[in-house]
């Protein structure tokens, strides 16, 4: 199969990456752009000339002479590669050489303003930090346009060591390799700050037809990588060789991705946006919210199946339903439905506190036949009072880790209402928590309501250890009151290579009723539902974890008149369960965030 695309799909970008150069600068801006590249890296010094190290050496033989040897719109697509040299040769002469070398360098691409200075890694990692601090500052270079040259086989624990001694998640350029690394290592890296994705062109072999191709290993790792908006960068065995078929090969595999479903393209816009968890029962949401949550089709569907299973299920003539929280009726409708096809007398109340969703309410039984017989009042399920016992009660009141937005409590104060045999559905909510690495979604928290605050998270550029565990469950209806308002528990998870864990993701599940069930739980999420995104705990200081040691995670749900809040912290544990380290009280007291109860 030979690739011949025009168009070059938006979000893939190709980058020509030489390692040496054959010709001037501005004649291989013009053969990279008329061979549809979007950028190129190229060395600012030829290899093959001896350095001595001064200024004189460096404006003779660098290969860009002057910014007005090319476009200025041109600058910004050249990203220099920096000298392979080293800070930690053993010789101290050399060492000061090639510091200086490196720093004229860095200097020119300052002065020039490109996008990325590209320095390799196979310096001490700390002196290495300390240098790029030291440009940083006296250049006045951004750490965003620093990139670490890695290889995705064995530096990413020399990576994770220059990024925390810099406190900031430097971008990087990945290498991949012949022999690849495992896929847990693979997840571990696309979680990182990766800028360029490196292809040699020896990692390439030929189809029948003579065009390059790729082996699933790389296209899996790449499909992988796409979303993220960034680069791949393709090098050639010699300056001669044309990469343009490789270029076309990207192309091919760019478009053959498997499409985002209409729900998923829908939840795509929140990848990575931290959002404060809702608090409908202090606050009354808006049309907007009730609309999004409306087009989850999904959700609505189990609901309805749900309902009409209960109804067909049970034995008796008369049944009165409560929908506690209608909302602007989404659910409530789908109770109708399953409704009119029981075989015995339904009466359904509608609840909701919210007066304008209750205007809503209050239209659609106008303008809709089957609401005639619902019965709407506007009150909430704390203060209302009635002397009907209802034998189903149906609600919405799960959050993205089951619990956070009251659901237990609203419940029980609706247990007045229910017969003794009374079913709710939902019938349960119980939820998880997995440690995660996520370190460009971390630095937005320091941005946005700090530490102490559990965030909303559409997860993209993240990883985790995959061993989830239960965390805190609750049933309805409790009238046995076994259901523990205020609660703590402790996980502890190995940790099966070395990691730096920035928090905690948390998920839940929800048994609507028999074997219909709700869930965000990554290894059976229900497919295609985005109601839920999950939810995010940060620690303040990320958790440097190396492989087989602990983390016992600490999570404390706590109430008082006021309200609920969580509480968090973490510590690390070696083979012997020894304490190592410990983090301080996240949110203690809810001192940041609390869940209101008025």
């Amino acid at each position: 199969m030979v690739y011949k695309f025009e168009a070059v799909p938006w979000g893939l970008k190709t980058v020509w990456y030489f390692q040496e150069l054959k010709d001037s600068v501005p004649q291989i801006l013009t053969i990279v752009n008329k061979k549809k590249f979007d950028a190129i890296i190229m060395p600012i010094f030829p290899s093959n000339i001896e350095r001595e190290g001064n200024i004189n050496d460096f404006i003779k033989h660098s290969y860009l002479k002057s910014e007005l040897e090319v476009k200025s719109d041109d600058i910004q697509k050249l990203h220099f590669l920096i000298s392979n040299l080293s800070l930690s040769d053993q010789n101290k002469e050399q060492r000061k050489k090639n510091r200086e070398i490196l720093k004229q360098e860095i200097q020119f691409a300052a002065y020039l303003g490109v996008p990325s200075i590209i320095i390799n890694s196979n310096s001490d990692p700390n002196k290495l930090a300390k240098f790029i601090r030291k440009m940083s500052i006296k250049y006045f270079i951004d750490f965003n346009t620093f990139v670490l040259d890695v290889d995705i086989t064995k530096d990413w624990n020399k990576y994770n060591q220059i990024r925390q001694e810099l406190q900031f998640n430097i971008p990087i350029l990945l290498r991949l390799k012949k022999e690849m690394t495992t896929k847990n290592e693979q997840r571990k890296w696309l979680s990182e700050n990766i800028r360029f994705v490196h292809l040699n062109q020896e990692l390439f072999s030929m189809n029948d037809q003579g065009a390059p191709k790729l082996d699933d290993v790389y296209n899996q790792f790449l499909t992988s990588y796409f979303p993220f908006e960034n680069y791949i960068s393709i090098s050639a065995k010699s300056p001669q060789i044309d990469l343009a078929d490789y270029r076309q090969y990207m192309i091919h595999l760019f478009k053959n991705q498997q499409p985002l479903s209409e729900q998923a393209n829908l939840a795509s816009e929140f990848f990575d946006e931290l959002q404060i968890p809702l608090q409908p029962y202090k606050d009354n949401l808006n049309s907007t919210t009730y609309e999004v949550f409306e087009q989850d089709k999904i959700k609505y569907d189990l609901y309805e199946d749900a309902c009409r299973k209960y109804l067909k299920n049970v034995k008796k003539t008369e049944i009165n339903i409560l929908m506690a929280g209608a909302g602007r009726g989404g659910i409530l409708e789908r109770v109708i439905f399953a409704a009119q096809g029981a075989k015995c007398k339904t009466k359904i109340v509608a609840l909701e506190k919210n007066p304008y969703a209750y205007m809503t309410l209050m239209f659609q039984k106008k303008r809709q036949k089957q609401w005639k017989d619902v019965e709407i009042i506007l009150d909430d399920l704390k203060s209302w009072q009635t002397e009907l016992k209802f034998d189903l009660i149906v609600s919405e009141l799960l959050g993205s880790f089951g619990d956070n937005e009251l659901s237990p409590e609203c419940l029980q104060w609706a247990q007045k209402f229910l017969q003794p045999d009374a079913v709710s559905i939902p019938c349960d909510s119980i939820s998880y928590c997995v440690p995660v690495s996520c370190p460009q979604l971390h630095a937005k928290v320091k941005k946005s309501y700090g530490y102490d605050s559990s965030y909303v998270v559409h997860f993209q550029k993240y990883y985790t250890i995959h061993d989830i565990q239960k965390c805190m469950q609750f049933k309805h209806p409790d009238f046995n009151n076994e259901n523990q308002l205020a609660q703590e528990q402790n996980l502890i998870f190995e940790c099966k290579q070395d990691l730096l864990i920035h928090g905690m993701a948390g998920y839940f599940t929800s048994k609507l009723y028999e074997e219909i069930e709700l869930s965000t739980h990554p290894n059976n999420s229900t497919p295609d539902m985005y109601s839920w995104f999950p939810i995010y705990f940060p620690f303040e200081k990320p958790v440097n974890i190396i492989k087989k040691q602990k983390l016992k995670f600490t999570i404390k749900r706590v109430n008082n008149e006021e309200g609920v809040w969580y509480e968090w912290f973490n510590q690390v544990l070696s083979e012997d369960d020894q304490i190592l380290d410990n983090s301080r009280i996240h949110n203690e007291n809810g001192k940041k965030q609390i869940i209101e109860i008025k």
